[in-house]
């Protein structure tokens, strides 16, 4: 059986497999009953003779000689074969460390199966006895049998963690103010350079902005900053000339900072049919540029790097006005580095979903790929497929993660293939009416990229998925009350940013809903983490030893699209983030980027500006180093 006939089974079983995750069984749990864990990855499958032979890539617990694993099915087993494919992995605990028991073994290949080794002789030959007939044990693990034998590996070493429960919750919403529409994209960025996040807020109505002062008070400075009566959908803000202050660029039209306020200029031309716009720089020169979604499809306009020069359209100069890429259609439009060259790519949420990646001369080409992700508006029009490219689905590899009505898609490489690898995420399978666009950062201080979903449409609630680990994630909301005490969560956002607001080490959300409102919903995850006695359980005693950097960068050339790394000793890469992302839908996330590290040791700490420069910081994350630090990069 190939393995695209095996992962479209496992994706139709999908819905039917999730399960309320199980606290009182879980993989470390598995490992603590059984004497040996080991990976393997299956050679050949035999049906007529009910026989698998699996390579042994990895014994991630015990000693276990033998190096091929043959498997038989008992007649009991023999419709599991099916369900297998050749280079599929699977992941068995064997011996149970219970006396007489000894021949027991546990076993997951996308399903549980049970099994027994008949001759304690023969390691390596099993009798498989039983298959998975409900979600029964889905509550242990129901993800990608590869990552449970990573995540085996890192609890053996003393590095897991793999969450049961979750460790979130944010405070009450402040309200920041209404505005008399509602709220399109929102925004935080330190508007007047005093190190604080202040907010921007856009709406056909009109825009507001809030500076924040001592206190976390907000004042509403929209009038003073020369911004009354503007209105605009969209919001993006960078420094575009170099001259230390912040711009804005209100649906492509650019307002130059003055130091005093913002005053409109004519360097961007009006760009019809448009959507949404944001910045990127797809150039590589250090300047960010103007990226739009228009009703016909792409647009790019380049920065010269100079307050007297216009920006230029580059649409054809980067294959954009191609029917290959897009041209002639309106969609949401994504950046983001996929292939790690340093570039931007690009998703463009029309029929099937466009992925277009560079070429040699940095000219936009399409991905070829499989997947429908049936990117059509809702019955009343409102759009869907607003993608992120982010380290979700690994630390060390960037996928892409597509919202659409009623469901996700996360597209992965897998050996030169594009996958969707969103059956194996656990409750991001389960339906949600309305799906604009997600934000992909952490959430809850962990270290791990967790997703936040915006609806879009009145009446239709957020989406709040928690990254455990492993490709698995959990809607929190179904194990704990009060995740979102306030109403705000529910009322339907378009405009979502993320930031440490007030300054804790805790990313912030900023919410701009339908009802106009605009919410600042602050972070209380590190509150549970405060004086923590001997019986609290292992995963939350990590995160209260963890350390958090803010990391930031003096100078701001190139840093609009740079890429911050965080790799450990053993060169393993544990955390990835990028200034300027989850800006797809209009909206704007700025200030330090926030990494928490949960185990101490020495790391590297990389920034990759986007005109190809790099610096480089070494820390060592220990007791003496502060919960919380300010990591700034020249």
């Amino acid at each position: 059986m190939t393995r695209s006939v095996a992962v479209f089974a496992l994706l139709f079983l999908a819905p039917f497999l999730v399960a309320v995750i199980n606290p009182s069984l879980q993989p470390v749990n598995l490992a603590d009953r059984y004497a040996v864990v080991v990976m393997a990855k299956i050679t050949s499958i035999d049906t007529g003779n009910r026989t698998v032979v699996a390579t042994v890539e990895r014994v991630c617990q015990g000693h276990f000689a033998p190096t091929e694993l043959r498997i038989t099915a008992s007649d009991g087993a023999v419709r599991g074969l099916f369900s297998l494919s050749q280079g599929q992995r699977l992941v068995a605990y064997i011996g149970k460390k219970v006396k007489g028991r000894e021949g027991d073994l546990l076993f997951y290949t996308g399903t549980w199966q049970t099994g027994v080794v008949p001759d304690a002789a023969k390691p390596g030959a099993w009798t498989w006895a039983t298959v998975q007939n409900d979600n029964t044990m889905a509550g242990i693990f129901n993800g990608d049998p590869e990552r449970l034998g990573e995540l085996m590996t890192e609890i053996t070493e003393g590095r897991g963690y793999f969450p049961c429960k979750p460790y979130c919750r944010f405070h009450e919403d402040r309200v920041i103010g209404k505005l008399d529409a509602p709220v399109r994209g929102v925004a935080l960025a330190d508007l007047d350079h005093d190190g604080r996040l202040d907010i921007v807020a856009t709406a056909n109505a009109g825009v507001k902005v809030w500076l924040q002062r001592d206190g976390l008070r907000f004042d509403d400075a929209t009038a003073a900053l020369g911004l009354a009566g503007v209105p605009a959908a969209s919001v993006a803000v960078a420094d575009l000339d170099g001259d230390g202050k912040a711009d804005l660029l209100l649906d492509g039209a650019l307002w130059s900072g003055t130091g005093k306020g913002f005053v409109r200029s004519d360097r961007v031309p009006l760009i019809p049919g448009l959507i949404s716009a944001t910045l990127a720089d797809l150039d590589g020169d250090g300047w960010a540029d103007v990226l739009a979604a228009t009703a016909t499809g792409v647009r790019i306009y380049l920065n010269p790097g100079k307050s007297n020069e216009a920006f230029s359209d580059a649409t054809a100069r980067f294959g954009l006005d191609r029917a290959e890429c897009g041209a002639g259609q309106g969609g949401l439009v994504a950046n983001g580095d996929w292939d790690g060259d340093g570039r931007s790519d690009l998703f463009v949420a029309v029929g099937k979903g466009l992925l277009l990646i560079r070429d040699r001369d940095g000219r936009f080409q399409p991905r070829v790929h499989e997947l429908d992700l049936g990117l059509t508006p809702a019955a009343d029009g409102e759009r869907c497929g607003g993608a992120v490219f982010a380290p979700i689905w690994r630390r060390d590899a960037i996928s892409l993660l597509v919202p659409r009505h009623a469901g996700f898609a996360l597209a992965i490489d897998r050996a030169g293939a594009i996958e969707d690898a969103i059956g194996f995420c656990n409750e991001t399978s389960e339906p949600s009416d309305r799906q604009l666009w997600t934000v992909a950062e952490d959430l809850n201080a962990d270290g791990e990229i967790d997703l936040y979903t915006a609806s879009g449409s009145a009446g239709s609630s957020d989406v709040f998925h928690l990254n455990r680990g492993a490709g698995s994630f959990m809607r929190p909301m179904k194990y704990i009350e009060g995740v979102f005490p306030g109403p705000a969560h529910k009322a339907g956002s378009w405009g979502v940013a993320v930031g440490d607001v007030d300054g804790d080490g805790a990313n912030d959300l900023l919410l701009g809903d339908s009802d106009g409102n605009v919410n600042v919903l602050l972070n209380a995850a590190l509150e549970e983490r405060k004086d923590l006695d001997e019986s609290a359980v292992p995963d939350l005693s990590k995160l209260a030893l963890a350390r958090t950097l803010a990391v930031s960068a003096k100078s701001l050339r190139g840093v609009v699209g740079a890429t911050v790394t965080l790799t450990d000793a053993q060169g393993r890469q544990v955390a990835q983030r990028r200034f300027g992302a989850n800006t797809v839908a209009g909206s704007w996330s700025g200030g330090p980027l926030l990494l928490t590290i949960r185990e101490p040791g020495a790391y590297v700490l990389s920034l990759r500006r986007t005109d190809g420069s790099d610096s480089v910081k070494r820390l060592t994350v220990d007791a003496p180093l502060a919960k919380f630090t300010a990591v700034e990069f020249e």
